[in-house]
C-alpha cells in the first residue's frame, strides 16, 4: 500500500486529476466567491491594513529558508529572484483591466499549479532515467495538453470561461517549476557546460537543456502577452497566430544572430526606430489609420492601445464593449479627461452606463470628476493631440475594429 500511495506515477496520476476536477469544484458559486474573500482578508496594525494572503507567503518564506539554510548560496538566491521576477513580470503584461494584486489566489494560482505540476513529472521521469531535456520537452508538451483540455472541458460549464490566458499561465508556470528544478534544487547542474543558449544546428536546441528552457520561457511570456489583449471571442485565434509569428521571428533572429549581417541588420532597425522617435518625440500621435498608429514615431500596428496622460501608453484588451470592472480600471488611471476612441466607424466604446457622446464621471479614487469623451478614432486622436498641445492631463484609449 505504501508503495502505490507514493509511487512517483501514482502521485502524478492524482494531481493530473486534480487539476482536471478543479473547474467542476469552482464552478460551485459559493466556493468561487469564498476564494476572492480570503485573497482580501487583511488585519490592522498601526492605522495600516495587512494582507492575509502575502503575510502567510512571507511566512512559509522564512520558514523554508531556516529549514534549507545550510543549502542557500548566492546562485540559489539569483534564481529564486529571477523567478520572482518572472511572476512579477506575468503579473504586469497580464489582465491589466482586472487589475488583480499579485496576491490574488484565483488569478495567480496557475502559477502554483503548474509547478507542482512540473516538480511531479520531474520526479517521475527522473525515475526512468530521462535525460534533463526531454524532461524539459514532455512538461511542457504535458502542460499544454492538460491545460487546453481543462479550459476546453469548461466551454459548456456554468460561470466558467474559455480562457487562452490562463493557458499561458499554466504554461509559464510549468516553466517556472522547470527553473525551479534545475536552478534551485539541483543547483544549476544544467549550466556545468557553460550558459551558450544558441546552437549551431536547430536539432541542437532540443538536445541542450539550457536552450531548451530559455525557447520555452520566451514562447511562454509572449503568448501570455497577447492572450490577454486579444481576449474576445472573434481575435481568440489571432492571438495564437501572432504568438507563433512573434516567437518565429525571434528564434530566427536568435539563432542566426551570429552572424555580422544579421546583428547589422538589427542595428540599423535599431537606429531607424531612435531617429524617428528623436523626430517625432515632441509630438503625440503623428499618424492613425485602420489598424496602424504612430505615437512618438513608434508604429503600433492592429491592437487597442492605452495613452496615459504622463505620455507613456500600453497595448490594452482589443474590445469594442468594456465590461464594469473594466471602467472601473479606465477610470482610476484617468486624472482628468477620458477619450475613449470608438473605432474607425464608432462600433466601439460600448458599456457605459449612459449612451451619451461627453458626459461626465467620478474617479472614486481620487475622488474628483472626469470627463468622457466617445469620438471615432480620427476625431479622438484630432482632439487628443490638441488637448495635449494645452498641457491637459487627458487618456486616451483607442480602439481598432
Amino acid at each position: 500500500m505504501k508503495e502505490i500511495l507514493f509511487s512517483e506515477r501514482n502521485q502524478l496520476v492524482a494531481y493530473i486529476v486534480i487539476i482536471f476536477s478543479a473547474p467542476f469544484i469552482m464552478c460551485k458559486y459559493y466556493l468561487q466567491p469564498l476564494i476572492g474573500e480570503i485573497s482580501e482578508l487583511a488585519f490592522e496594525v498601526l492605522g495600516c491594513d495587512i494582507k492575509l494572503v502575502p503575510l502567510c507567503f512571507f511566512i512559509f518564506l522564512i520558514v523554508i529558508t531556516l529549514i534549507s539554510i545550510k543549502y542557500i548560496n548566492l546562485f540559489r538566491i539569483f534564481s529564486a529572484t529571477f523567478i520572482l521576477l518572472i511572476i512579477f513580470i506575468g503579473q504586469n503584461i497580464s489582465d491589466f483591466y482586472l487589475g488583480n494584486p499579485i496576491y490574488d489566489i484565483q488569478n495567480n494560482w496557475h502559477y502554483i499549479a503548474y509547478t507542482l505540476l512540473s516538480y511531479l513529472m520531474y520526479r517521475y521521469l527522473s525515475s526512468k532515467k530521462i535525460a534533463p531535456a526531454k524532461i524539459i520537452i514532455y512538461t511542457f508538451l504535458a502542460t499544454m495538453i492538460i491545460s487546453t483540455s481543462d479550459e476546453f472541458f469548461q466551454l459548456n460549464m456554468t460561470n466558467r470561461v474559455f480562457d487562452l490566458g490562463d493557458i499561458a499561465k499554466d504554461i509559464l508556470g510549468a516553466v517556472i517549476g522547470l527553473i525551479l528544478i534545475f536552478f534551485i534544487i539541483e543547483n544549476g547542474k544544467i549550466i556545468h557546460n557553460g550558459w551558450n543558449l544558441r546552437q549551431k544546428k536547430i536539432s541542437g536546441y532540443f538536445k541542450n537543456p539550457l536552450s531548451l528552457l530559455f525557447l520555452e520561457l520566451v514562447f511562454a511570456i509572449i503568448f501570455l502577452y497577447f492572450s490577454s489583449i486579444l481576449t474576445e471571442k472573434f481575435v481568440r485565434l489571432n492571438s495564437i497566430i501572432i504568438t507563433i509569428i512573434v516567437f518565429s521571428i525571434f528564434f530566427i533572429i536568435f539563432h542566426l544572430s551570429t552572424y555580422k549581417i544579421i546583428k547589422f541588420f538589427l542595428l540599423i532597425l535599431v537606429v531607424i526606430q531612435l531617429i524617428s522617435c528623436g523626430i517625432f518625440w515632441r509630438k503625440n500621435i503623428v499618424y492613425n489609420a485602420k489598424n496602424i498608429i504612430i505615437y512618438k514615431g513608434i508604429p503600433i500596428p492592429y491592437f487597442d492601445v492605452m495613452f496615459f496622460d504622463n505620455g507613456l501608453f500600453r497595448l490594452v484588451d482589443k474590445k469594442s464593449f468594456f465590461r464594469y470592472v473594466d471602467l472601473i480600471k479606465i477610470k482610476s488611471i484617468t486624472n482628468d479627461i477620458l477619450i475613449l476612441g470608438s473605432g474607425e466607424t464608432g462600433k466601439g466604446g460600448n458599456g457605459l452606463a449612459r449612451k451619451e457622446k461627453m458626459q461626465f464621471t467620478v474617479n472614486q479614487d481620487k475622488k474628483k470628476m472626469i470627463q468622457i469623451l466617445i469620438l471615432k478614432n480620427r476625431d479622438a486622436v484630432t482632439l487628443y493631440n490638441t488637448l495635449k498641445k494645452q498641457d491637459k492631463k487627458v487618456t486616451l484609449v483607442l480602439h481598432h475594429e
